[in-house]
């Protein structure tokens, strides 16, 4: 593994190996590092291979903006991850040249925070790189069906999918399922059986359902059934969410893991919440069967979840052309009759995506730090 460190013209080399002797050494021990330092006078010496083959670019102090940018215009460095702990103004060099990674077209990413999150972060993501081969969304998804148990939901406006491209695109079969075939399934069964028999008829990989409608006409809530499917192997989402439902699709197949499909509720300055009222049963380590929030009436899953680290994500836009992927711990399972029954607290804040830059509602959560290998299979599938 090779990482360059850039440095301004008012530091030495020395100053970079006494002032991050700690992270350096630990990159070089546990990462098998090799380190490059560069300098505004040396970097003339630095171009060639060492670019080429650079896995990080370290960001050692302020004031490199624009020795990154005449680096980059050489065409010659690919890598577009860059590390600061926030040390020597770091941070703000760094931010200032992801902005500018942004307006060239490129999705950069800064790895930041103490030396042992940096070296975890830079293991996990050269693991990604080195272990796991490249997947295209064709091959991933290729052959899969989709049932669509009725229409989106009235007031899911900006959740939709452009159905043909995705068969075009990613192979996706998507099925149309009358909901009244459903309802006379429900009216001898209940809806857990009866979805998935559906399911079973149609040979579906996932399904999403215009679940309010089931409650209006049967009296009664998909909330639990669509747990089940999800705990095994049927990815079932609510509401009719597409762009929902292929994030989680996309956490089945990538990443391996079920996912829980929520709405963000609170947020402040340090934490998010998020709530809805099904979750993977496999997900939690206690369960409590409520009635679903906002009717007052069926079945809905209260799910308590470990408190330990998480993925947070979505893909959306009509051609599945955006990601929003983050990491986070959760710190707090919670109860109040004001929300839907399933209610996690997470010590992150996303006010700054969630009030301006939001894909949508609802959210999809799975367990473990996965962003690095989703947002590496985004960046070869054109994804913004």
């Amino acid at each position: 593994m090779k990482i360059l460190v850039l440095r301004s013209s008012f530091q030495s080399d020395d100053f970079v190996k006494t002032e991050y002797a700690e992270l350096l050494g630990s990159l070089k021990e546990k990462c098998n590092a090799e380190i490059t330092i560069i300098g505004e006078e040396n970097a003339g010496i630095c171009l060639g291979a060492s670019l080429q083959n650079a896995d990080f670019i370290m960001i050692a102090t302020g004031g490199v903006e624009n020795l990154f940018k005449t680096i980059w215009s050489t065409g010659m460095m690919k890598t577009t991850t860059l590390i600061a702990d926030g040390r020597n103004n770091s941070l703000a060099a760094a931010l200032e040249i992801l902005s500018y990674l942004s307006e060239k077209g490129e999705n950069g990413s800064i790895i930041h925070g103490t030396n042992e999150e940096i070296v975890k972060n830079v293991l996990d993501m050269r693991l990604v790189s080195s272990e796991i081969p490249g997947r295209s969304a064709v091959s991933l998804f290729f052959g899969t069906r989709i049932g669509l148990f009725g229409k989106p939901s009235d007031w899911l406006i900006a959740s939709g999918v452009d159905y043909d491209y995705l068969c075009e695109y990613y192979g996706i079969q998507t099925i149309n399922i009358d909901l009244q075939r459903l309802i006379d399934e429900i009216k001898v069964s209940d809806p857990y059986l009866a979805i998935k028999k559906i399911c079973q008829e149609e040979r579906l990989d996932a399904m999403t359902i215009r679940c309010f409608d089931i409650v209006k006409t049967c009296n009664t809530t998909s909330c639990l059934a669509l747990a089940k499917l999800n705990d095994e192997g049927i990815v079932a989402g609510c509401e009719g969410d597409m762009q929902t439902l292929m994030t989680m699709l996309l956490a089945r197949k990538l990443c391996n893991e079920p996912a829980f499909m929520a709405n963000p509720s609170i947020l402040t300055d340090k934490t998010t919440m998020f709530a809805h009222c099904t979750v993977p049963l496999s997900m939690c380590y206690r369960t409590t069967m409520r009635t679903h929030f906002e009717s007052g009436i069926g079945v809905a899953v209260q799910g308590d979840m470990p408190l330990t680290d998480y993925t947070i994500m979505k893909w959306g836009g009509r051609r599945l052309d955006k990601m929003f992927v983050t990491e986070a711990k959760a710190i707090k399972n919670e109860y109040s009759n004001h929300f839907c029954r399933t209610q996690i607290t997470f010590d992150i804040n996303l006010k700054p995506y969630l009030l301006n830059h939001s894909i949508g509602n609802h959210h999809v959560i799975i367990k473990g730090c996965h962003a690095a290998e989703i947002r590496r299979f985004m960046k070869e599938n054109g994804v913004q």
